[in-house]
């Protein structure tokens, strides 16, 4: 994380913490299976509304919005495609965040659901980020300053990530420029992209800043007792990696010949000649031209030719040895054998585990935030 995003998110913390709204985490409940993936979020329905408030939302929906200053060439009205808590989400922003996968779109069908998935994505960030400011507000002038702080940092952060690579890219000097070209090649107002990643960069640190409690309780205990209860995914099979160099008996004088010459490589590498190589420059089969002199095929019954499976099981790594076939005679070079058993709990598998127990626990607790949001929330229309 960039010192920005650290900074944002101490900020967060202090500002909820000083306007009292920051619960004490609770203790860490047993983890579920699998990690929840962010489209299987729930998609709660909105309590019974007031007339006042469905009116005024009905209301919102049918008036056109203003557009931006920057966009003198786009139409005078805008499309908005949902109210949450009377701010309107605009079917631009929903285009510009899912872009990619529209122009990649093959039929009708599949372009709506796009647009339909992400429509829900920005209406939950829409609640977190409205929950977020409502909390900063309590803090007066100390939660405003915050507000405008991490706004700084928001745009700071599509300047540097976004905003200045792709004019790199594309040979422009200056924004104007810039805002002309995203308007003429895909319809997009600069403007609104600048607001959604704002928005984005706002709501995001917001949760963070409410799931890092949890995060921070997963320790050495948590990760060792999912390793021990998961020992199936931290098993490796036995296999071996090898290098192999094929000689055709057909291109020498006798199949003797053929094998004379492969005992000669063999002592080639045996003092020190580098395998791979050979291999580039002697193979007649696919080791050489294709995988850099590595052999086909790791575990067993996986490996070709079959004649090198039991020798290569039964060699120590950096052993040389001749293996006879029909098309002539295979040079296997055991480079290092896999003992079949448990993975070590080293540093890499604990850091491995580590970060899928933080993932789990980050997409826990982001679908327990917004479901208890969106069951306060009024939306116009519905998510169904």
């Amino acid at each position: 994380m960039t010192w920005p995003g650290r900074l944002a998110r101490v900020w967060v913390a202090i500002a909820l913490t000083a306007c009292g709204c920051m619960a004490r985490p609770s203790p860490l409940p047993a983890l579920p299976p699998a990690a929840i993936a962010p489209s299987d979020l729930a998609r709660s329905q909105k309590p019974e509304a007031t007339a006042s408030h469905t009116n005024a939302a009905v209301c919102l929906i049918s008036q056109p919005v203003k557009e931006p200053a920057e966009a003198s060439h786009a139409n005078p009205t805008a499309t908005i495609l949902a109210v949450v808590n009377s701010e309107p989400i605009l079917e631009e922003e929903v285009h510009i965040s899912c872009y990619q996968q529209l122009a990649a779109a093959r039929t009708p069908k599949e372009r709506q659901e796009i647009i339909k998935q992400a429509l829900e994505v920005i209406i939950d960030r829409e609640i977190l980020l409205q929950d977020a400011l409502a909390k900063l507000d309590k803090g007066g002038k100390q939660g405003a300053k915050f507000i405008e702080q991490l706004k700084k940092l928001a745009d700071e952060e599509f300047e540097k990530r976004w905003l200045r690579p792709i004019m790199e890219q594309n040979h422009i000097e200056n924004k104007e420029e810039f805002a002309t070209f995203m308007r003429q090649h895909g319809g997009i107002s600069l403007e609104v992209m600048r607001r959604s990643s704002e928005r984005n960069f706002m709501a995001m640190e917001y949760l963070r800043s409410r799931v890092e409690p949890h995060l921070s309780r997963i320790g050495h205990n948590e990760i060792a007792d999912y390793y021990t209860s998961h020992r199936e995914e931290y098993t490796q099979p036995d296999s071996v990696h090898w290098q192999d160099i094929l000689i055709n008996a057909a291109g020498h004088a006798s199949r003797a010949a053929a094998r004379q010459f492969a005992e000669s490589l063999v002592r080639r590498v045996r003092q020190g000649e580098d395998f791979a190589k050979l291999s580039t420059e002697f193979d007649n089969g696919t080791s050489g031209r294709f995988r850099k002199g590595d052999g086909e095929g790791r575990k067993h019954g996986e490996i070709f030719p079959r004649e090198a499976e039991p020798v290569l099981f039964q060699m120590h790594d950096g052993d040389v040895e001749i293996v006879e076939c029909a098309p002539g005679f295979h040079i296997v070079r055991l480079v290092k054998r896999q003992y079949a058993g448990p993975i070590p709990f080293d540093s890499k598998v604990q850091k491995e585990i580590r970060d899928k127990l933080r993932g789990m626990v980050f997409q826990r607790e982001m679908k327990s935030i917004v479901t208890e949001l969106k069951s306060k929330a009024v939306i116009d229309p519905p998510v169904r």
